[in-house]
């Protein structure tokens, strides 16, 4: 164990892991019901285990280092605390899990989410992109790098199909129990944070 955690990547990467593993067990609960879309949750299960598997050299000590190695350190440092805000702010069970196809019926608007509209998908793309990083400064690494950048690719693009079906979710009477005056409440929240994932960028 003091092998695995004998370095700040290995910390830095074994607690990205640990977060998305609390999210998806105990934060973001799955819906009784099934997911509205499972498809979608097994692509982003197989991108996200590939992931996983590909960036675990992470978690032993680099043979050589590089500023890589720094610049994904600071990417994850920054997943782990954004996501931690973000866990805080919602608490535990109120959100449902991606594709879980249950509309909540209210909308959080402070913390992390004044700022960018999906944080717990930035944070977990900070994680994912750092372990990238990370791993790219590694001497060893070799093919997992252009295989683990594959992965981040198709876990951006279910993200992002994420994102979509969850804003037309809330948006839409239709598929939100007739909450119509949650809806218009949502619009005037994306009017007020016209950013997704990063503060005045996208």
């Amino acid at each position: 164990m003091a092998l695995l955690l004998s370095s700040p990547t290995s910390i830095l990467y074994s607690g990205t892991l640990l977060n998305q593993a609390y999210a998806i067990l105990i934060n973001f609960p799955r819906p009784s019901n099934g997911f509205a879309y499972p498809l979608h949750f097994a692509a982003l299960a197989t991108f996200s285990g590939a992931g996983t598997l590909l960036s675990s050299p992470l978690l032993l000590p680099a043979p050589g280092s590089s500023p890589l190695q720094l610049i994904g350190n600071i990417l994850m440092a920054m997943s782990v605390s954004l996501f931690s805000w973000t866990a805080y702010t919602t608490q535990r069970g109120r959100l449902p899990a991606i594709f879980g196809g249950k509309t909540p019926d209210f909308i959080i608007d402070f913390g992390p989410f004044a700022y960018v509209r999906h944080p717990a998908y930035t944070a977990y793309l900070f994680g994912w992109t750092g372990a990238l990083t990370a791993l790219a400064g590694r001497d060893d690494a070799g093919w997992r790098v252009p295989a683990l950048a594959v992965c981040l690719l198709g876990i951006v693009g279910v993200y992002r199909t994420g994102v979509q079906m969850e804003e037309k979710q809330m948006l839409s009477g239709a598929e939100n129990e007739g909450k119509v005056d949650l809806g218009k409440k949502y619009k005037e929240y994306m009017d007020k944070v016209r950013s997704r994932w990063l503060p005045g960028l996208i």
